[in-house]
């Protein structure tokens, strides 16, 4: 998830905070506020990508998709709809190619990464107010709690939650098993 992780925050850098002077007549403080937000819902480990930045600006996102061909003249869509063009592959809305963005790699990538892991992603935008993108990825590609348990020279981790007790034998209880 690094390659993602990595790509969100730089959209958030490059197309979601605004200039200072732009923050300022907004009315919001010159510095912007990116926040990543890690927790366990049930089976699925949530990240969450935030800034209170400008949010999507929907209307050049369907400009750019109808000049790309991306989007037939006079079809109407929705907010969400519009959100999700963003998604498409090779698509943005970079004037200028820079480190931080317009090299071409859009945000296909990382829904094609959060996919192949089992995973999900979701877009939440309020102009003027920021962006917010929620990435759910199954729980069994975090960190688990296991035993590691030995046979000969194999080893095998076993999820703690399917262990019911763990006893330490000693060599001599085990051979008086053994023999019972």
């Amino acid at each position: 998830m690094s390659a993602p992780i990595e790509h969100l925050l730089r959209n958030a850098v490059a197309h979601g905070i605004e200039p200072p002077a732009g923050r300022a007549a907004a009315g919001k403080s010159e510095a912007g506020e990116i926040r990543l937000e890690v927790r366990q819902e049930g089976n699925e480990v949530v990240l969450v990508f935030a800034d209170d930045g400008g949010g999507l600006d929907t209307e050049r996102i369907v400009a750019k998709a109808r000049a790309c061909g991306l989007l037939a003249d006079g079809r109407e869509l929705s907010e969400r709809e519009a959100a999700e063009l963003i998604f498409q592959p090779g698509f943005s809305t970079a004037g200028v190619i820079d480190e931080i963005s317009g090299r071409g790699v859009g945000l296909d990538v990382v829904r094609t990464e959060v996919a192949s892991l089992g995973g999900r992603i979701d877009i939440d935008s309020t102009p003027g107010a920021g962006t917010r993108f929620t990435v759910h990825l199954p729980l069994t590609l975090a960190l688990a709690q296991v035993v590691l348990v030995s046979v000969g020279p194999l080893k095998y981790a076993i999820p703690s939650s399917n262990v019911e007790q763990v006893l330490q034998v000693k060599p001599q209880a085990l051979a008086d098993a053994y023999s019972a």
